[in-house]
């Protein structure tokens, strides 16, 4: 009886044991598995992060945020400069690693502004591209340089090169980019980012001007690129817009002069070329504070024909 009554017991502190390393094992199990939901948690919200950060901002004029701004003036596609033929089959865009650029010396300081050099005149820019906003489009309007090609439109950012159609190839919609593919051209001036100083980072604005300047040199390696500074506003506008402020342009007018250095392309310093002494755009060169009249996109490309690279 008494050795039955041990078996018994045995059994019982064995079923027990068993048990207890059961629930040590469910224990275990849930903590993994709340360890793997934290982790996914903690990706979403990077991946949401980075998503908002790659998000295109309000675009200079449209919205209810920019309603301060004044509106700006829209025009055709067949009002641009320039002639485009039928595009080549759609490829998809590979970034290219970096490049010295189209026969350039050696002994070039690519990360100072180009120096004056003897002037140029409206024939130079036969063979150039101009890529911009609104105030590249009053660039063409206001000086009659017809015989550039000017892929220039009212909020355009160095995002949307890529994605928006908005001239007119062989019949077809297409973007910045696909109308580049389709374009002769031996020279690029690019000015963008007064829109996109409404970001929230300006890493993501020196990425995707990056990302512009290789896929030029995808279509041609040959091209000589410029990027232009971005022209600072009037103290008014800087002092009530909402984004639009001069400190930003300048803050992002040393970034653009940081990749021209790295990218070893000709940094513009066309800030410079229209600001007044405290480094805004004077009251009377624009109606609005941001875009130029006449005789300030005349300064503009004097600036321009003054300023190239050595042949």
């Amino acid at each position: 009886m008494r050795c039955t009554e041990q078996l018994y017991a045995s059994k019982r502190a064995g079923k027990r044991a068993r048990a207890r390393r059961r629930r040590a094992a469910d224990i275990f199990l849930m903590l993994v598995m709340i360890g793997l939901s934290l982790l996914a948690i903690s990706a979403g919200v990077q991946a949401v992060t980075a998503w908002s950060a790659e998000s295109a901002p309000i675009e200079e004029t449209g919205s209810t945020e920019t309603a301060d701004a004044p509106p700006e003036e829209v025009i055709s596609d067949e009002r641009l400069g320039g002639a485009a033929g039928n595009p080549p089959d759609a490829e998809p865009l590979q970034a290219v690693q970096e490049e010295a650029g189209p026969a350039l010396s050696g002994a070039y300081d690519f990360s100072k502004p180009v120096p004056i050099s003897n002037p140029v005149d409206a024939a130079y820019f036969d063979d150039a591209v101009f890529i911009g906003d609104s105030r590249t489009e009053g660039l063409f309007l206001n000086t009659g340089l017809s015989n550039a090609t000017f892929l220039a439109h009212m909020g355009l950012m160095v995002d949307t090169v890529f994605t928006r159609p908005l001239f007119n190839v062989d019949g077809e919609k297409v973007s910045v980019i696909d109308a580049l593919k389709a374009a002769d051209f031996s020279k690029v001036y690019i000015m963008l980012g007064i829109n996109e100083t409404g970001w929230a980072y300006s890493s993501v604005f020196v990425q995707k001007y990056g990302e512009l300047i290789d896929a030029i040199r995808e279509i041609n390696p040959e091209a000589i690129l410029y990027i232009q500074a971005i022209m600072p506003v009037s103290q008014t506008v800087s002092d009530s817009h909402s984004y639009i402020k001069n400190a930003k342009i300048s803050t992002y007018n040393q970034l653009l002069q940081g990749l021209a250095e790295e990218k070893r392309v000709y940094y513009l310093d066309t800030a410079g070329a229209v600001a007044g002494e405290d480094g805004a755009l004077p009251e009377d060169a624009a109606p609005d504070g941001i875009h130029l009249v006449r005789s300030y996109c005349e300064k503009w490309l004097d600036y321009l024909m003054g300023h190239t690279a050595a042949q």
